[in-house]
């Protein structure tokens, strides 16, 4: 990774769906002294602008409305007209759970955060994003990217998917006498 990635100049693109999650956001990107942020409370006008300017990256809250019955990070990546589909996205929650996540990744989310967020977190992804991409996927199915890079593509160890029958030993509670045991 990257440290000397300058953010300073980057334009950042908030869709938010609460208030106080807006303000976070906002307030750790005064930290790491991003100056060009554009809020957009509404997914319409988030797309819209997505068609119309580029953004290094995308913060959206997960609580931001849909956009023509499909949700934010999904419209961003497939709706027509957008300039740059393979922005980074990063999804904001408050409580995710591993289905939220899941959900997430299969909508082509660069990555999930979750609250409270620190601005080292956010420099920290953000850096990655842009400095070492992830290759994007484009299937008909899904579009974003890959969620299996960064693994080695060439490893050399054994098979750890096969299941190995490990010995137990059981121990069988005591039989009063002159009751027979059966193992079944």
């Amino acid at each position: 990774m990257s440290e000397q990635t300058d953010l300073k100049g980057l334009r950042v693109l908030l869709v938010g769906g609460r208030p106080a999650s807006i303000a976070v956001l906002r307030t750790a990107f005064g930290l790491l002294g991003l100056r060009q942020i554009t809020v957009t409370p509404e997914s319409a006008r988030a797309v819209e602008a997505l068609r119309a300017q580029h953004f290094a990256a995308v913060f959206c809250d997960a609580a931001a409305e849909p956009f023509d019955d499909m949700p934010f990070p999904l419209a961003a990546r497939r709706a027509p007209g957008v300039l740059n589909p393979m922005t980074p996205l990063f999804l904001i929650h408050s409580h995710a759970r591993r289905r939220h996540i899941e959900i997430a990744r299969d909508s082509g989310v660069t990555d999930v955060l979750t609250h409270p967020v620190s601005a080292a977190t956010i420099a920290r992804k953000l850096r990655i994003a842009i400095a070492e991409p992830r290759p994007f996927i484009a299937a008909p199915t899904f579009f974003g990217p890959d969620r299996r890079a960064g693994r080695p593509e060439t490893y050399k160890g054994p098979d750890r998917r096969t299941r190995i029958a490990k010995k137990t030993k059981i121990t069988l509670p005591e039989a009063a006498p002159g009751t027979d045991v059966a193992l079944v």
